[in-house]
């Protein structure tokens, strides 16, 4: 029993590729999942470090930017608030004077 014509050898060499393709595509399969576990385990890891490092930092830095707020920034704005209101109302007091004493003048209208 061996290979004697053509077609034994095409039918022997069919048998092989095949079996080759299957034990391939079993390969394929095996490492696309054992990639897809690793992928899944450092997506995991790199979460549990952003959690346990990054988070303590933001909340860290959010209490900072509060402090700064409250002890610098909001004083600052209460007191230009209030040169602001002063500034204007003077500006109003001072534009009524000048109305009041426009009244009598009939400067630039035609007659």
């Amino acid at each position: 029993m061996g290979i004697d014509t053509l077609q034994d050898f095409r039918d022997v060499t069919i048998i092989a590729f095949t079996i080759a393709g299957t034990l391939l595509f079993l390969v394929a399969v095996i490492v696309t999942v054992v990639v897809g576990l690793s992928a899944t385990a450092a997506l995991q890891a790199a979460r549990r470090l952003l959690r346990e490092g990054v988070t303590p930092m933001v909340d860290n830095v959010r209490g900072t930017v509060t402090f700064i707020s409250d002890t610098a920034v909001s004083p600052i704005i209460r007191a230009y608030g209030f040169y602001a209101g002063v500034r204007r109302g003077v500006g109003v007091l001072g534009g009524l004077t000048q109305r009041g004493g426009d009244k009598g003048s009939q400067k630039g209208k035609k007659r």
